[in-house]
């Protein structure tokens, strides 16, 4: 047993095993460097250590994998002293969480933010999909490259700020990507360093407007491509007209016209209930909200919680929009729970109906593409001439940062921009005359 032997922790190493609660001074005072390591190792690992049963001659053991369906990975190593140092490695056991890698620190620390899925302060909270989003840019963006397998023990501000921009370049990533990258790795890096893995973060002085610097250059927002136009706007309505004559049950319709009246998000257009249209004050109250929440290690599920910016609001009834909710409840369809946009048989549409529903009416307008949010990005971009931003901004849900950036974009018509060509022009010459 000479080779296990020199696996085995050193004085030193029993001590620190000993203060964070891993073996007891009993352990220490009736046992040999082995059965030491026996005890951590069972702490830690919940899995049979199992010699070889076959010609391979190979120990093996599995290790938690979260992205194993079934949630854990065989390992197999020629000698049981391999497969040890493998186990001390994989647990970091030996290197005292100093010595673990890049990689290893960013799945630590996505583990770290998962405990925050569903906690009831909403500005705290995440879903499943954004973890599941963490999880695939990093292994996107970091697990092929030399950061991945370097020690964060080694990383410096400058090693790191290169390896970084090497992966935004390398990835021709956008800016918005990058800061979400970027990101990621700070708060990583944040996460060891307040866990005493780290004496010094290394990514806290990391300059991220030099590494935005290197980012591909993103086009400025196009008004064609962000908004419909007046008569691409009236050629939809016809068309969604036009199958609701020949379909006047398919509800999916009746929620693309409410998009157009009001803005509103697919997910809160198909949660809407009826007891949510206050006549008596002339509002909609907007509570809720479909989410679909991606995991990795099981199908994707559609949910209902609360708004995306996790607030109820209002919005104006009027009478295009009371019209509109009157022809719905000739209908008839009943739900149990409320639900204004459903089937005959009482279920619910979804967002995904509504979405493919907008597509194909577009289609039938004669339009290359939209979206309900393309529609609601052209609604807000009128509301923006007609009201300040912060009031457009309660109306959707949205900051008034959010909506500057990405919800206000020109809406004038080419003639009404040659129109307003011309009032400069007669006016600076004539002025210039004089």
């Amino acid at each position: 047993m000479a080779d296990k032997d020199s696996i085995m922790p050193e004085l030193a190493e029993i001590e620190y095993y000993f203060r964070i609660g891993i073996i007891q001074i009993d352990d220490i005072m009736n046992s040999d460097k082995e059965i030491i390591m026996n005890k951590i190792l069972k702490q830690i690992h919940k899995y049979k250590i199992m010699p070889p049963r076959d010609k391979s001659g190979r120990w093996s053991t599995y290790v938690p994998d979260i992205k194993s369906p079934h949630g854990r990975r065989l390992i197999r190593k020629k000698t049981e002293t391999q497969l040890y140092r493998y186990l001390l490695e994989f647990y970091q056991i030996d290197d005292k969480k100093s010595q673990m890698t890049v990689k290893s620190l960013l799945m630590e620390w996505i583990e770290f933010k998962r405990t925050f899925i569903g906690v009831p302060n909403q500005k705290q909270a995440l879903s499943p999909t954004t973890i599941r989003r963490y999880e695939r840019e990093i292994d996107k963006y970091v697990a092929n490259t030399d950061l991945a397998e370097m020690l964060i023990s080694e990383v410096t501000t400058p090693k790191l700020t290169s390896h970084m921009s090497d992966i935004i370049k390398n990835n021709d990533l956008s800016e918005k990507a990058a800061g979400n990258f970027i990101g990621y790795v700070k708060g990583a890096f944040a996460y060891a360093y307040e866990s005493n893995y780290l004496e010094k973060d290394p990514a806290a002085r990391m300059n991220r407007k030099l590494l935005l610097s290197v980012c591909k250059f993103t086009p400025p927002k196009s008004d064609h491509e962000r908004v419909i136009s007046e008569s691409e706007i009236i050629d939809l309505s016809f068309a969604i007209r036009d199958h609701e004559a020949q379909y006047p049950h398919y509800m999916p319709d009746y929620a693309i016209e409410l998009a157009l009246l009001t803005g509103m998000r697919v997910g809160e257009i198909v949660c809407l209930k009826w007891d949510d249209i206050d006549e008596d004050h002339l509002v909609i109250h907007i509570l809720r909200s479909e989410h679909r929440l991606d995991y990795s290690d099981k199908p994707s599920e559609i949910v209902i919680g609360r708004t995306k910016n996790g607030k109820t609001r209002t919005f104006p009834l009027t009478s295009e929009i009371s019209e509109l909710l009157a022809r719905i409840k000739a209908l008839n369809h009943y739900s149990s729970e409320g639900y204004i946009f459903i089937r005959e048989d009482g279920h619910r549409y979804t967002g995904h109906d509504v979405g493919c529903a907008v597509c194909r009416r577009a289609k039938e307008a004669g339009i290359d593409k939209t979206s309900i949010h393309e529609i609601r990005r052209t609604l807000s971009s009128h509301l923006n001439t007609k009201l300040g931003r912060p009031a457009v901004a309660e109306m959707l849900g949205h900051s008034p940062q959010v909506n500057a950036y990405y919800y206000d974009y020109s809406t004038a018509s080419n003639m009404q921009k040659m129109g307003a060509l011309k009032d400069v022009y007669s006016s600076v010459f004539k002025n210039k005359d004089k």
